[in-house]
């Protein structure tokens, strides 16, 4: 066949099937989080550095449909698609299409969709790495400062980004241990310092926000989200069926078909560039998975390099049948999403995921609920992160959040300041029932009025005159003792939240 024109059609094709994905599958918690991030534009956010944020404002000056916020991670699989068949093309153009075919016709291609923190670490990642590949090929200092600006990109969007640094370091070491003083080797650590001189900015500004903001990323990433974390043989296990899902078995059983000589086949510069992109970030993932569950998502800015090495591993009657399997595979994928959009909302009704189904697919009418209640002059909160932010995107206006909340996504004290709220009357959503006694000390009044949508009963707390001192003293000391307790070996610029609420206390 034509592996040139089948290429073309199925880089079409595959978009067009993402587009469309796009468009139907209804906003997440963590998007219309990230969405948060973007109407308040700035060059650091709590939980991650700010990049996705960056990509989202860009976005919202188009419009605010799922499919255009979506549009950065859409487009970033399609262009690591596009990306492997150019990297390969010079060597083998044949070979380099049915890789690049089996890469785009597979879930990590065709299903990723959601635009979330990993959306731009995917796209810098591989960037990065195409660089530096481009760099060993022309012995070019340009391509490695291209990589060094690609790298510190992939750091403000999301710290795993240190992992592809780990790999590099591993990949320059391994080359450089014959002939260290050599010339060609002396050039190649010449273009791995401009690489790192190169990202230094990148890293320095991320530093400069977490100086002036608590260290909130810090924090969170390192000791917050990671309390309580226990070792467990379990953990691994998952993680270990996730990458086998991730591979697939019939790419699994090629791999080890072909184990012999591995060495020798990717021994090449640039082919054991791609081994360390990938094999070095999955085994520390490994590690830590021993006390971590690892989530799917974090992987996936490392797994292109996989399908860049079986062009040095596997027969091209191999690839055939894996591009012939991996067409079923997502098909497979495809079909269980169509099922699951046609069949009845009620087909959930007796399971448990029925509330947040209801939540997150008839928004709209909820919020529609809630509208009279701002023309009352109420201000409007629920009591999480993740319903704060879905309902702010169909609204068209932010809730904040009332109470402590959780570890995840504190954005929300960066931008809410309830010393304005003081006496002010509010409107809190709620997904169950309230206990009102819990809200009473921060209001001269509080009320519940329930209402029903589809068979899920939801709550309007309704509180009259907030009185801020009360909820300072309770709940955001509460919030001030448990996430913004700067190590003291940290030092820091003045914490927006202890100035703001606490001045003279420090943090």
């Amino acid at each position: 066949m034509n592996l040139r024109s089948t290429f073309n059609y199925i880089l079409l094709a595959t978009l067009a099937i993402k587009l469309v994905l796009a468009g139907v599958i209804p906003m997440s918690g963590d998007e219309a989080y990230f969405i948060v991030w973007a109407r308040h534009l700035d060059f650091g956010y709590y939980d991650h550095p700010p990049m996705v944020g960056w990509f989202l404002h860009l976005m919202l000056y188009l419009g605010s449909a799922e499919m255009i916020l979506r549009l950065p991670a859409i487009l970033t699989s399609t262009l690591i698609g596009y990306g492997i068949y150019r990297l390969l093309k010079p060597q083998d153009e044949a070979r380099a299409a049915l890789i690049a075919i089996l890469f785009l016709i597979s879930p990590l291609n065709v299903v990723n969709v959601l635009i979330t923190t990993d959306t731009p670490l995917i796209l810098f990642v591989f960037l990065s790495v195409a660089a530096l590949y481009k760099a060993l090929q022309k012995d070019s200092l340009a391509w490695y400062g291209a990589a060094g600006v690609f790298f510190g990109m992939a750091f403000l969007s999301k710290y795993f980004a240190v992992l592809l640094g780990l790999a590099y370091v591993a990949y320059f070491v391994s080359s450089g241990r014959s002939g260290i003083f050599s010339s060609k080797s002396s050039r190649k650590w010449q273009g791995f310092a401009l690489l790192l001189l190169a990202a230094l900015p990148f890293a320095l500004l991320n530093i400069y926000w977490n100086y002036t903001h608590c260290w909130d990323n810090i924090l969170f990433n390192l000791y917050t989200r990671n309390e309580g974390a226990q070792f467990s043989p379990s953990k691994l296990a998952i993680y270990l069926g996730t990458q086998v899902y991730l591979l697939t078995p019939p790419l699994l059983y090629f791999l080890f078909k072909n184990r012999s000589g591995f060495w020798q086949k990717i021994s090449g510069d640039q082919f054991k560039l791609f081994f360390f992109a990938f094999a070095v970030p999955l085994a520390v993932f490994a590690l830590l998975s021993l006390k971590k569950v690892i989530g799917l998502h974090w992987v996936l800015a490392f797994y292109p390099f996989v399908y860049v090495l079986l062009y040095q591993l596997l027969a091209r009657d191999e690839l055939l049948k894996l591009v012939r399997f991996m067409a079923w595979f997502t098909g497979a994928h495809l079909a269980v999403i169509a099922v699951i959009a046609l069949l009845p909302m009620q087909t959930w009704q007796q399971t448990r995921l029925y509330e947040s189904i209801v939540f997150t697919f008839k928004t709209d009418e909820i919020v529609e609920k809630i509208r009279p209640y701002e023309e009352q002059n109420f201000l409007l909160a629920t009591d999480g992160y993740s319903p704060s932010a879905i309902v702010s995107y169909h609204y068209g206006k932010e809730f904040f959040v009332f109470g402590e909340g959780s570890l995840h996504a504190r954005q929300d004290d960066m931008v809410t300041d309830f010393r304005q709220f003081n006496g002010r009357n509010m409107l809190i959503l709620k997904k169950s029932a309230p206990d009102l006694i819990q809200y009473a000390p921060y209001f001269n009044k509080v009320e519940s009025r329930p209402f029903t949508l589809h068979g899920v009963t939801f709550y309007l707390v309704l509180g009259y005159g907030f009185d801020y001192a009360e909820y300072r003293d309770v709940v955001l000391r509460q919030i001030k003792d448990k996430y913004y307790k700067i190590p003291a070996y940290l030092p820091h610029a003045p914490c927006y939240f202890c100035a703001k609420y606490f001045p003279g206390e420090g943090c």
